[in-house]
């Protein structure tokens, strides 16, 4: 009896240790997605001007809407993208515009992606953009630069 006490006890003390050293759980992260609103209708309009007076040269429109564009990067962190952009484009000149270029540039892409505007800014960091994933919708609607 006093056998079965003892083995009951040291099982219950271990079973204590291992709930207790696993600690609180936290809560599971938010995920943030392009179809949450990362960035505002007013960065998408300056974007799509700068696309339209830097970009459109050689990338001409529908080539960030076509199926091959949206299926390489739906799922993927926002922060490649900007980070390819940024780092690659102009082609000529790479890296000369301005960050909060850049982030418009994106914001336009998502826009004309459908994803919806929100109502804080996309970042110009790319640290923050590592948190955020693309998602494309599936039935786009969304025509052009509009």
């Amino acid at each position: 009896m006093f056998r079965s006490s003892l083995v009951l006890s040291v099982v219950g003390l271990i079973a204590a240790g291992v709930a207790a050293s696993a600690g609180p759980q936290a809560p599971p992260a938010k995920v943030v997605t392009t179809s949450t609103g990362v960035n505002t209708t007013g960065q998408a309009s300056r974007g799509e001007q700068t696309y339209m007076n830097i970009c459109v040269a050689c990338h001409p429109p529908g080539t960030y809407t076509a199926a091959a564009f949206r299926a390489k990067w739906n799922g993927a962190p926002l922060s490649q993208l900007f980070g390819l952009v940024s780092t690659t484009m102009p082609k000529e000149q790479p890296g000369t515009l301005e960050p909060d270029e850049y982030a418009e540039v994106i914001a336009y892409l998502l826009k004309i992606n459908g994803a919806p505007p929100g109502k804080t800014p996309l970042p110009t960091d790319i640290a923050p953009m590592k948190k955020i994933r693309i998602v494309m919708p599936a039935d786009r609607e969304t025509p052009l630069g509009h």
